[in-house]
């Protein structure tokens, strides 16, 4: 029955219908990355005004009140809306604000006509219970803001006239505005030099020790290799203070040794610009020596150092090659896929290092970008539309390096996960 032709396209059909509900799946799950993303350059793009309203909208628009005056549309700014009423119960004439005017409609219909009531005092500096009225007539009093012989001329208008309207708007000039806040260029060349540091640094250090690991042979390697491994079960935030300690002591250490003041002073570049201390808190080495060594990337060179063949370090031997030979003209020039891995994984999370430069460095002269971001989080308020397109400004280099790195990381897993 299964192998007629309509059991043959019900199983394709059917094969279809999982294959797509996978995609959909799949979609959703994508939406769900990409949207924070979409949201912030949205926000980026905004004014503060359009970034603060309820229900938020997530195409950058622009809003205004405008009113027809004469003939014309005239931009304005509105004052005070203001409405004649009648009280159904008694007769009596009212002047309300807008906002004490209510309309309701019965909960058991509603398809019924609304009935308005208005917000009364009963006594001075009461607000006052709600009680039917009848509208009469509606005002708006603005200000004409359009340039000409009216501007900021007060005038009060039939409450229909004056309307809200709104335009498709991106506030690009947020970035140029977000980049003259900070010293953003100065944050730029501290994060390059602390993530490019760290990444070369890095590469090296974990290539060598993976290097010993998986291609040395000497009493205690293994023992020594899982001691190493084990140091990446405890916590950061366990060896934070002392490292923190460590650094900050480490010049008043070294001038006692040494008998100098000089490991404590601020440094010049060119005798113009500021490079902190030598070492030590607000410093390059505070910021850089802790992130050159790691224990995952010693990890996972060694497991790829492993699978490379051992015929071609044997034949390198036989031509006369010592070890540090071969590190560099056989396994290095084999595994670019491996370093070039780590290397992306490595320069990304030194980019987005926060904690440790947050408690390190006090100088705004040599905060990285992740730290400097912060600064638009004010005490009493935070301003959005600069904090997210200075997201964008810190973002783009990651984007950039990750679409450049992904080619090869997407190659070393596959690589990785055939041996022999």
């Amino acid at each position: 029955m299964s192998k007629t032709p309509d059991g043959r396209r019900h199983r394709r059909r059917m094969r279809l219908l999982r294959r797509g509900a996978l995609y959909v799946v799949l979609m959703m799950l994508g939406a769900t990355m990409i949207l924070p993303f979409l949201w912030m350059l949205s926000t980026s793009l905004k004014t503060r005004k359009a970034a603060m309203q309820i229900p938020p909208s997530w195409i950058p628009r622009q809003s205004a009140s405008f009113a027809d005056h004469e003939g014309r549309k005239l931009r304005v700014h509105v004052l005070a809306r203001t409405a004649s009423v009648r009280r159904t119960d008694t007769g009596e004439t009212l002047e309300v604000y807008h906002q004490a005017l209510k309309t309701r409609k019965p909960w058991w219909n509603p398809w019924a006509e609304g009935i308005t009531s208005a917000q009364v005092p009963d006594a001075p500096g009461e607000r006052g219970t709600f009680v039917p009225v009848e509208v009469v007539s509606a005002t708006a009093r603005v200000r004409i803001l359009e340039q000409g012989p009216d501007h900021h001329k007060v005038i009060d208008l039939p409450d229909d006239a004056v309307y809200e309207d709104s335009w498709v708007s991106p506030q690009w000039s947020n970035y140029p505005e977000t980049w003259g806040k900070l010293p953003f260029g100065r944050s730029y060349v501290n994060t390059i030099i602390m993530a490019g540091t760290v990444t070369l640094g890095q590469v090296i250090t974990c290539s060598l020790a993976a290097f010993a690991f998986a291609r040395l042979r000497f009493p205690g390697r293994d023992k020594l290799f899982l001691g190493y491994l084990a140091t990446m079960m405890i916590p950061g935030v366990v060896t934070l203070i002392p490292v923190y300690i460590l650094f900050v002591k480490m010049p008043d250490v070294l001038n006692w040794v040494f008998g100098t003041e000089w490991f404590s002073r601020d440094l010049y570049f060119m005798g113009k610009f500021y490079v902190g201390q030598l070492i030590g808190g607000n410093s390059y080495f505070a910021l850089i020596a802790p992130g050159v060594f790691s224990a995952y990337g010693t990890f996972m060179l060694r497991q790829f150092f492993m699978g490379l063949p051992r015929e071609l370090e044997d034949a390198a031997r036989i031509d006369g090659c010592g070890h540090l030979r071969i590190y560099w003209h056989v396994t290095l020039p084999l595994s670019k896929t491996a370093l070039a891995t780590l290397a992306t994984f490595t320069f990304m999370g030194s980019w987005k290092a926060f904690m440790w430069p947050l408690l390190i460095i006090t100088t705004e002269k040599l905060l990285p970008l992740q730290v400097l971001l912060q600064r638009f989080k004010g005490q009493y308020g935070v301003e959005y539309t600069l904090l997210m397109a200075g997201s964008i400004i810190v973002l783009t280099p990651l984007i950039v390096v990750f679409l450049l790195g992904q080619r090869y990381f997407v190659k070393g897993i596959q690589l990785g996960g055939v041996k022999g």
